[in-house]
C-alpha cells in the first residue's frame, strides 16, 4: 500500500492517515478518545446516507477501542446500535464484539448502500486497557520478558503507596507499560508512546494475531 496522507485532519476524525492500493482506500483515524467514537461513527453513517455516488460510500467500518472499566462493553455496543436505529439503518443480527455485522442504508439517490461494521473491544476476555493486553501478549511469548513485566508491575503497584502521582488505575496501567518498555527499548531512546508501539513487530505475537484476525476479511 502507498501512504498518500500523513497525520492529516480528515473529517470526521481528529487525525487520520490514508493508505491506497489500486482502487482500494484505507483510512485509519483517531476519534480523540473512547467517548468520541459514537459521534465519529454517526458521521460515517451520515456520509453513506447523503452520498449520491456508491463508490464514495464507506464499505467497511472497524471500531477499535479498549475496555478499561468493567461493564462498559455492553454500554458501548448499545450506543452504536442506537445510532444504527436512529439513522434507520437495516442490519442482519446483533452487534457483537469481534463479529462483522452486515448493514444497509438508503443514500441520496434512494439507492441501497451496503456496508459492514466490526467492533474490536480489546482485550476480549478481561477488563483492562490495550496496554495490559499488549503486555500479556509479550508475556505469553517469552518467559524471560514475563519475569521483567511481573517485576515491573509489582514495582509500580508499590512504589507510590499514597497515590500522589498514580492517582487512578489508568495511570497505573500506563506506568506498567512504560516501565517494561523503558527497559526493553532503553537503547533506542523512544520519546513517545506511539514510537514504542511502532517499534514492536506486534504481528508476530499469537495473541495479537488472534485478536485482529477478522481484519483479514476487509
Amino acid at each position: 500500500m502507498e501512504d498518500i496522507k500523513k497525520h492529516e485532519q480528515i473529517v470526521p476524525f481528529k487525525m487520520a492517515r490514508t493508505l491506497i492500493k489500486n482502487n482500494d482506500k484505507l483510512t485509519i483515524g483517531s476519534a480523540g478518545g473512547c467517548s468520541q467514537i459514537p459521534g465519529v461513527f454517526e458521521k460515517l453513517i451520515e456520509r453513506n446516507q447523503i452520498s449520491s455516488d456508491n463508490p464514495a460510500s464507506v464499505q467497511n467500518i472497524v471500531i477499535v477501542t479498549d475496555r478499561d472499566e468493567a461493564g462498559t462493553e455492553a454500554e458501548f455496543l448499545k450506543s452504536i446500535m442506537d445510532i444504527l436505529q436512529n439513522r434507520e439503518v437495516s442490519y442482519d443480527g446483533e452487534l457483537n464484539n469481534g463479529i462483522w455485522l452486515t448493514c444497509s442504508v438508503e443514500n441520496g439517490r434512494q439507492q441501497e448502500v451496503c456496508f459492514k461494521i466490526l467492533t474490536l473491544i480489546i482485550p476480549f476476555e478481561e477488563t483492562g486497557a490495550l496496554e495490559t493486553f499488549l503486555l500479556n501478549s509479550v508475556s505469553k511469548e517469552s518467559d524471560y520478558d514475563k519475569k521483567i513485566i511481573d517485576a515491573g508491575n509489582e514495582f509500580v503497584e508499590n512504589v507510590d503507596p499514597e497515590r500522589r502521582y498514580l492517582t487512578c488505575r489508568r495511570y497505573v496501567t500506563k506506568a506498567k507499560f512504560d516501565v517494561y518498555f523503558s527497559i526493553r527499548t532503553s537503547v533506542a531512546q523512544f520519546n513517545q508512546r506511539q514510537d514504542i508501539l511502532k517499534g514492536v513487530d506486534w504481528e508476530k505475537y499469537l495473541a495479537v494475531q488472534e485478536c485482529f484476525k477478522e481484519l483479514a476479511n476487509i
